[in-house]
């Protein structure tokens, strides 16, 4: 399986926070991916130009990590079935 993620909005973040984010989606991402590795496979084939997630909300006190972990746990939800 291959997941390719061309570019990633993060609105509102510094650098810094940006980069710590990104980090705990990536690591989430990996994470779930191979934890539904099984499921994913029997999936057909799908290619997507624009992936939208549900609504997505994050607390001003929520860490940059922690709210990586969340965006990559909303982008599994909302892949197709």
């Amino acid at each position: 399986m291959q997941l390719h993620i061309g570019s990633l909005a993060l609105p509102g973040y510094t650098a810094r926070d940006g980069a710590r984010l990104a980090g705990a989606f990536e690591q989430e991402l990996g994470r779930l991916l191979a934890q539904q590795a099984s499921q994913l496979a029997l999936q057909p084939s799908m290619e997507a130009e624009l992936l939208r997630i549900p609504r997505f909300r994050r607390s001003a006190a929520e860490s940059p990590e922690r709210t990586g972990q969340r965006l990559a746990r909303a982008l599994i939800q909302g892949l197709p079935r």
